[in-house]
């Protein structure tokens, strides 16, 4: 289908069952529509991602011979690759369809406005009609896929992710910066909601991975430079003992860098007694019949716990979010030492018990004659070692009261935070980070284990603070994205990136030091040198071509003269020139 042919567009409006047309007219959208310039088909439908919805499209397009279609519905990022899929199964280029947002931009944010939704959803259908009689066909590309993963630490998580890889016929790399592999669950010697330590959890694990043929473990390493684009990355590996260097040649990225536990300096007097210690540090104490003090080794008779230690603390950033293992493991470990000590005591400003079985925790703690007491958010308990001696006060909410224990040991249950070179991680790979500090996925509902760096995932706490079971189940996801990648044998990059134009590059670096992704760098064959564009990092953004003082970039599907169009047809409007047939 050529370009030059004369545009014949259908609009579809989408009722999106009550979740569009319950805020706004979409028949009435629909029907102005039909009266745009080279609009030869207009019509609102129930639902358009459905195969009813998708197979009215094809119709119309083979009907009418339709070579450019508009679809108002909801948001691209949900649906725009299913009617993309549509147009070009009947051969239309999916770059002359364009879509229409009217649920979260219009719907959702205006749902006691019946009118001005209606007006805004009409200007945003007559804007994209406009635009679309500008679309240009772009060429489908694609790049070969490396068929080898890298997966960055060698924790639960990562372990998983490299034996569901190999195990799929793919070659594996883990690069761990420690001595030793299993990251922190290693060293635990209770893991919930089951009485095993973690050592005995991941020996199975480590074993078939240490064995495999396919999977190349890398201890003591670090990853230093990270180069390249989806299928074709270039990963410098670091032996932090030998100081040696080594190149690899990847495909795919898994991180599962983890996590560290918050050591809670200035919170309930840590670290003025050594008997005021972290719920993990408790965790890594070697199993015996009593639990003893570490400062003099006498039996432990009254033990505390006190939760979100470092969690849950609005203001304070990097504390903001909820570490959501606490309270579970917390309760575990209170029900597994409420037979060794004469009293265990549990103060909370609130208990989440969230998981499957975990709740059961809980309940086994009560049964187990563990104490619950709930402290005011406000008014944190106040821990005075100054006698020699761990005296506890707080204010009970429940029962109204100021209450005060002599505890022997007190334990923290303190946050998960990122590893300190989280920051480090970040700009190597790209990936940005959420308030908690934590990497971000592309998209928290729709893409929770990619990255908008194509090609890398991440999984465990790389991504958020979660449990044992929840980082395994997020391995096993990531392995999984990784392996439909390299199965495939090439993937498919976006046509939409920015375009150099030779001639009127200045050579000033300005689009190189803007591009956040990497992607453009300088030809120097040229003389003078000029930029050039590495298409599969590109993202599209669009920040290289508002920045060039030269207008030296184009942005395909984004031109200036499509934009342009729709600022046009938003401002300049006519009714009368609608109906006569002729451009807005």
């Amino acid at each position: 289908m050529s370009d030059t042919q004369e545009p014949r567009i259908g609009v579809f409006v989408c009722h999106c069952g009550h979740n569009i047309a319950g805020y706004l007219d979409v028949e009435k959208v629909a029907k102005q529509a039909g009266d745009l310039p080279n609009v030869v088909y207009s019509v609102d439908e129930m639902f358009m991602c459905s195969d009813a919805g998708q197979q009215l499209i094809k119709d119309k397009i083979k009907e009418l011979n339709l070579n450019r279609v508009v679809v108002a519905s909801c948001s691209p990022r949900m649906h725009e690759p299913t009617f993309r899929r549509a147009v070009e199964e009947e051969g239309v280029n999916r770059y002359m369809f364009d879509q229409v947002n009217l649920r979260e931009h219009v719907s959702w944010c205006h749902q006691n406005e019946w009118d001005n939704a209606t007006e805004k959803a009409w200007d945003l259908v007559r804007m994209s009609v406009a635009r679309t009689r500008k679309l240009e066909s772009l060429p489908v590309k694609t790049v070969k896929v490396t068929p080898r993963t890298l997966v960055v630490g060698g924790g639960i998580a990562g372990l998983r992710a490299a034996m569901d890889i190999a195990e799929r016929g793919f070659e594996v790399v883990i690069v761990e910066k420690d001595s030793e592999l299993g990251g922190h669950v290693r060293k635990y010697t209770h893991i919930f909601p089951t009485d095993q330590s973690g050592a005995e959890i991941l020996k199975p694990l480590i074993k078939d991975v240490k064995k495999h043929k396919r999977i190349t473990v890398m201890l003591n390493n670090k990853v230093t430079e990270f180069d390249g684009y989806i299928g074709n990355f270039l990963v410098t590996v670091k032996n932090q003992k030998t100081g040696t260097e080594e190149k690899l040649d990847i495909g795919t990225a898994i991180i599962t860098s983890g996590f560290e536990p918050f050591k809670p300096k200035g919170y309930y007097s840590y670290g003025e007694s050594p008997d005021i210690i972290t719920l993990a540090e408790l965790q890594e104490i070697p199993r015996s019949e009593g639990l003893v003090r570490p400062s003099d080794g006498k039996p432990v008779k009254k033990l505390v716990f006190i939760g979100c230690a470092g969690s849950r603390e609005p203001g304070n950033i990097g504390h903001e979010h909820c570490s959501r293992y606490c309270c579970s493991a917390t309760a575990k470990a209170a029900s597994d030492l409420a037979n060794r000590v004469d009293e265990v005591m549990i103060l909370y400003q609130d208990v989440r018990t969230y998981g499957r079985g975990h709740e059961e925790l809980h309940r086994l703690a009560r049964a187990n004659h563990v104490i619950y007491s709930k402290f005011p958010r406000d008014m944190k308990p106040n821990v005075d070692t100054t006698s020699g001696e761990i005296r506890i006060t707080w204010r009970d909410v429940l029962a109204a009261a100021d209450l005060q224990i002599d505890a022997d040991l007190l334990v923290l249950s303190s946050a998960m935070v990122p590893p300190e070179d989280i920051v480090e991680t970040s700009k190597m790979f790209s990936l940005t980070r959420s308030p908690d500090g934590f990497f971000n996925p592309e998209h928290i509902k729709l893409a929770p284990l990619t990255t908008h760096t194509a090609g890398v995932m991440i999984a465990g706490t790389a991504q958020a603070a979660k449990n044992a079971s929840e980082s395994v189940i997020d391995a096993s996801g990531a392995a999984a994205k990784a392996v439909a990648l390299m199965a495939a044998g090439e993937v498919e990059i976006e046509s939409t990136v920015s375009h150099v134009i030779p001639d009127l590059c200045s050579s000033c670096h300005t689009c190189v030091t803007a591009c956040p992704y990497g992607a453009i760098s300088m030809d120097s064959e040229h003389d003078p040198p000029i930029a050039i564009v590495q298409e599969a990092k590109c993202k599209g953004c669009g920040t290289c071509a508002a920045a060039c003082p030269s207008g030296a970039i184009v942005m395909y599907h984004s031109t200036d003269d499509q934009i342009m169009t729709m600022v046009e047809a938003f401002l300049c409007y006519s009714p009368e020139l609608a109906k006569r047939g002729e451009s807005v």
